[in-house]
């Protein structure tokens, strides 16, 4: 068990379905460790390393599946055929995550006020939507849909 393509999908190594439960992960888990804990195989070298790996491999399923984040984020990848979970992965969604309102914002100081500016937005209060678009500009300058959106709330205001 060598190679990441032979690795099964945490899912398939734990023996659970995508829907189960943390007590069922658990479960399946200590069903896992108990059956292939190295130390079961202290006689063989390869059996100890073979086994070694697989229950590396079922450690980090078990971790994963227990973190909703985590278990969110490898959910997707395997949807798209990747069987294992990736940090740098976790990394990517997290500095691309779209908060309400549709618009890609990298910074978490600039993310935070587009989110009250989209609030402000909603309840048609365009004075404080324009204020924190302005400032969540100043955290990403370089951003063409926080221009985009405080254009489009000067309009607003212009057609009051």
């Amino acid at each position: 068990m060598s190679g990441a393509d032979e690795v099964p999908d945490y899912y398939q190594l734990l023996g659970i379905i995508r829907t189960a439960n943390a007590d069922q992960i658990r479960s399946a888990f200590h069903r896992f460790a108990r059956e292939h804990h190295p130390d079961n195989f202290v006689g063989s070298p390869e059996e100890t390393e073979r086994h070694t790996e697989l229950y590396q491999h079922g450690s980090e399923a078990y971790r994963v599946l227990l973190d909703p984040v985590k278990r969110k984020i490898y959910d997707e990848g395997l949807d798209e055929g990747v069987a294992r979970y990736s940090e740098d992965r976790a990394q990517e969604m997290r500095r691309s995550m779209r908060p309400p309102g549709g618009v890609m914002v990298r910074s978490s100081k600039a993310r935070v006020f587009f989110s009250r500016a989209h609030r402000a937005m909603q309840s048609q209060d365009w004075a404080q939507a324009k204020l924190n678009l302005q400032i969540a500009l100043q955290n990403e300058p370089d951003n063409d849909e926080l221009k985009a959106k405080l254009e489009e709330v000067l309009q607003h205001m212009k057609s009051r």
